[in-house]
């Protein structure tokens, strides 16, 4: 049949499941998760199943829930990192210090935050996501109770990087668990789902922290994160299932280990059996030796290259301009914390709505770009002219990054121009906009190539987001700490107008990459 070839070669027809037995198939799979037959069609032409098995015994609710609450798990990194940063001016008084010192902070924690998934990340792949989850969770509690308390300037710096080796990791690390239970035709959403909650409360955390610190002081805002990333670890602990193909295979295998299991394994006994080394060997999982530099590798991939220094730029940029925004707004508008705060709603709202449709769009550009590549190849293959095994692979990397170009061009905009109304302290309404527009066109490039790097490496998902992670972390350090001598030397306009040149000279490598992407692909140099 044609669509065989078009499809990763796997059941091409709904029949051809129905037409598997008992004996050939565990009773895994037999389990009727409630999608209809044309769901079910839909999932067989993109490969949602794997030697005949499911990919995975989740319905789409379940997915969707599973997606949610890694985000809540998500939102313990999120938040850690701005959540004092309308804070820093009375941090800088309090440790009786310079702006510039106390923005080394934000800069410190940054480099930790760049470096520490690539190790943990790993680590994830190799032991297990859930007890990853926990172990940094909970050392991010005991963190943040030292930072509350502490008096020193030194420590202070010590404990911010402790404390992103703690919780930075998470964001790769839930990333990479959607894609255990994802594939390329929901990816996009799910994805979108988790790194996008994540980046809501990165937008919110400003406000909360505001809250927080004008009713009590700094030290209550690292006393209400502790509090907080305590009750998530709760509610990880007690619904967060193992989802690591290795130990879990398509989650229809109860999990050796104690650590892997969670209370709500009881929920799927229907669809669950016992542990069994062969029955995980049919899903292809391999567990591989514990390497934290492998990840590192994976930038000798001219394309990873490409991709993840255009997206580091962009969060680069996002982040500055969240801490100019919190500096300049006390200083040159006498704005308090609180005021300053209710400003973070702009960028805030603008992470919901600007994660949420990435995730939409993007699934729907693949759908239609994969629907268009098979109806046009099953029409030449039933007229003769090339033949199934001829037809080539579907180009999954441009139906991913091709809107990536126009969202950067109205990111310089945006960009350019809020620097600008910054130096020239205009009405606030006009700044408030300009974040508001950097913020939402931030998110579609984030989302991008998150669920790219786990198209291109699903087995090691944990290590590839982790370097994104790495590349825009430590983009973000570099300017974060450059960001005081940069707005005197250049002034605030003629800083932000540096870093949209940078968005547009880095993007244009996009547009290359686009352009070879076919000979790429069949080079298999994407993945």
């Amino acid at each position: 049949m044609a669509t065989e070839s078009l499809n990763d070669r796997n059941c091409s027809d709904a029949s051809d499941l129905a037409s598997l037995n008992s004996s050939q198939l565990p009773v895994i799979v037999q389990h009727n998760t409630g999608n209809s037959n044309k769901e079910n069609k839909l999932a067989l032409k993109d490969s949602f199943f794997y030697n005949g098995l499911p990919y995975t015994i989740l319905t789409n609710r379940e997915r969707t829930t599973l997606a949610c609450l890694l985000a809540v798990a998500g939102l313990c990194s999120a938040i850690s990192m701005p959540i004092y940063w309308t804070a820093l001016p009375e941090l800088a008084r309090y440790f009786h210090t310079s702006q510039a010192k106390i923005n080394y902070t934000v800069t410190a924690y940054l480099c930790f935050q760049s470096v520490a998934p690539v190790f943990i990340s790993s680590f994830s792949d190799w032991f297990g996501r859930r007890p990853v989850i926990l172990l940094c969770i909970i050392s991010g509690i005991a963190v943040n109770i030292g930072i509350a308390c502490t008096r020193s300037y030194g420590l202070l710096i010590f404990l911010r990087c402790l404390l992103a080796t703690c919780l930075a990791p998470l964001i790769s690390i839930c990333s990479a668990s959607v894609g255990d239970f994802s594939t390329r035709r929901n990816r996009g959403g799910l994805s979108s789902l988790t790194s996008g909650f994540t980046l809501i409360g990165q937008g919110f955390a400003p406000f909360i922290g505001s809250l927080v610190d004008s009713a009590w002081n700094w030290q209550a805002i690292f006393w209400f994160s502790a509090a907080l990333e305590g009750v998530f670890a709760i509610i990880i602990f007690l619904i967060l299932p193992e989802t690591n193909r290795v130990f879990v295979g398509n989650m229809s295998v109860t999990p050796k280990r104690w650590f892997h299991r969670s209370p709500t394994l009881w929920y799927f006994k229907d669809r669950t059996v016992p542990y069994d080394e062969q029955v995980l060997a049919s899903f292809g999982a391999v567990k591989h030796k514990y390497n934290p530099w492998k990840p590192l590798s994976l930038v000798k991939n001219i394309p990873v290259f490409i991709v993840l220094i255009p997206c580091s730029i962009q969060f680069a940029t996002w982040t500055i301009s969240q801490t100019s925004m919190t500096t300049h707004l006390q200083n040159d508008y006498g704005y308090s914390t609180l005021h300053v705060g209710l400003c973070f709603f702009a960028p805030g709202c603008a992470t919901v709505l600007g994660s949420f449709s990435a995730g939409r769009i993007i699934d729907y550009i693949y759908a239609k770009k994969k629907s268009k590549y098979i109806t046009y190849y099953e029409e030449k293959v039933e007229d003769g002219v090339i033949i199934s095994e001829d037809v080539p692979a579907f180009n999954f990397f441009r139906a991913r990054v091709m809107l990536f170009p126009y969202y950067a061009i109205g990111m310089t905009a945006a960009t350019i121009a809020f620097g600008w109304c910054l130096d020239a302290h205009v009405s606030i309404v006009a700044i408030l906009v300009f974040s508001f527009m950097i913020t939402y066109l931030c998110m579609f490039p984030l989302s991008v190539v998150v669920t790219l790097l786990v198209d291109m490496y699903p087995t090691m998902a944990g290590g590839a987001t982790a370097l994104n992670n790495l590349f825009r972390c430590g983009m973000s350090a570099i300017f974060v700490s450059c960001l005081d001598y940069m707005e005197v030397s250049l002034t605030i306009g003629g800083t932000y107008t540096l870093m949209g040149g940078f968005i547009i000279l880095s993007t244009i490598s996009i547009v290359w990459l686009m352009m070879i992407s076919e000979r790429m692909l069949k080079a298999g140099k994407l993945g």
